[in-house]
């Protein structure tokens, strides 16, 4: 990006001219069923991330790894909006590089640069789940508060530089996917390759996968030493999680490498197409069908209706049993009950801490009403 920005456009970037471009008429890209099926997988994802992402970030403030998911959330929308609505689009129009030059070159970069900061993120997520097991207090020394977002600048700051200052993925409508060669001179494929991409998805990926198996190891001992009798399906879940985030990002990740180097078949890469987009959008349909409280959380933010009914059922019944903590002191019951029921709280865990609260403070007042009297009683001889 830092080229485009520099040369004002990506034709007059050095091996990105398009003076020897041809259109062809009738193009035989063109590809209406494959554009569709992307645009229609793009917006499902979108769809079904962007709630999940808004519960994230309600529930970012009790603990880090929501608020880490959270960014994940945001990098892998973002991601989907190049690598299924984009494509979609181009694949429709048969488009390549050469068609629209500057429209390819932009989205190609910022795809890239999701793509990379959403690895970086999942490696910080699998650190904080090990680290939330093994040795809790790093999770409060570096995950706590604001330091979760100070950490996760180190994500956004990586996305970036290979935005600005790598070359971009290039999509071809020939191959139905995004390389690193905008196809402008035949042969040259290997000035193209982008050699900070084959780091990342060497090291970063491999690494995140390597965390993910010890995590799943240190779940199993755990499980081991407990005898509740969910305790096989839960671990069947966790592994399956693992499993299939770690097999998709892996995939994808050796195939986009060995394109830059090797000339492969084209079903091989509208494979690795097709495994970018679902390394970037499964995740929140993992977290749908594997993880309870996901699930549950979205139905709540889908259907608040529900969850106001239970707060104001656990408010009224609260507010009662504090009534019934002081039976004979001249209270308002009416008043009692409206400071309970008329607070507008964010969370049912605000909620319960007020509650707590206030049954506090009236027991502690009641125990010291018998103390006065108790120290103040005459001796009756």
């Amino acid at each position: 990006m830092n080229k485009f920005l520099y040369y004002g456009n990506a034709e007059s970037i050095p091996g990105y001219n398009c003076s020897d471009f041809k259109p062809v008429w009738p193009n035989p890209n063109i590809n209406l069923y494959a554009g569709t099926l992307d645009i229609v997988y793009g917006i499902i994802v979108i769809m079904l991330y962007v709630p999940t992402v808004m519960v994230f970030y309600k529930q970012s403030h009790f603990q880090a790894c929501f608020k880490i998911m959270f960014f994940l959330g945001l990098f892998d929308i973002g991601a989907i909006l190049i690598n299924s609505i984009t494509t979609g689009f181009l694949q429709i129009h048969g488009a390549s590089y050469c068609d629209f030059p500057n429209f390819i070159y932009i989205s190609g970069s910022i795809g890239l640069g999701f793509w990379c900061s959403a690895c970086l993120t999942c490696l910080v997520l699998a650190l904080n789940r090990i680290l939330d097991m093994v040795c809790p207090m790093m999770v409060k020394t570096y995950f706590r508060g604001m330091k979760t977002c100070a950490v996760l600048m180190a994500p956004v700051l990586y996305g970036l530089f290979f935005a600005f200052f790598t070359p971009p993925v290039i999509f071809s409508a020939e191959h139905q996917t995004w390389f690193f060669d905008p196809r402008t001179m035949k042969g040259h494929y290997q000035e193209y390759t982008n050699i900070p991409h084959t780091i990342n998805n060497f090291s970063l990926v491999f690494l995140t996968s390597f965390l993910y198996m010890f995590f799943c190891f240190k779940v199993r001992r755990q499980f081991r030493k407990s005898f509740r009798p969910k305790r096989t399906a839960r671990q069947r879940q966790i592994f399956l999680q693992a499993f299939l985030l770690c097999l998709i990002h892996l995939s994808a990740s050796i195939l986009y490498v060995v394109m830059q180097f090797i000339e492969v078949p084209k079903f091989l890469t509208i494979i690795s197409q097709y495994l970018w987009q679902l390394a970037q959008g499964c995740p929140v349909i993992i977290y749908l069908i594997f993880n309870r409280k996901v699930r549950a959380a979205l139905l709540v933010f889908v259907n608040p209706s529900s969850q106001e009914n239970k707060s104001s059922n656990l408010i009224r019944k609260s507010g009662d049993r504090l009534i019934q903590l002081v039976p004979n002191q001249n209270h308002n019951v009416n008043t009692l009950g409206n400071i309970t029921m008329t607070k507008n709280y964010e969370s049912e865990y605000q909620v319960r801490l007020q509650l707590i609260r206030e049954a506090n403070n009236v027991e502690v007042k009641h125990q010291k009403i018998n103390n006065y009297n108790n120290n103040n009683k005459k001796d009756p001889e």
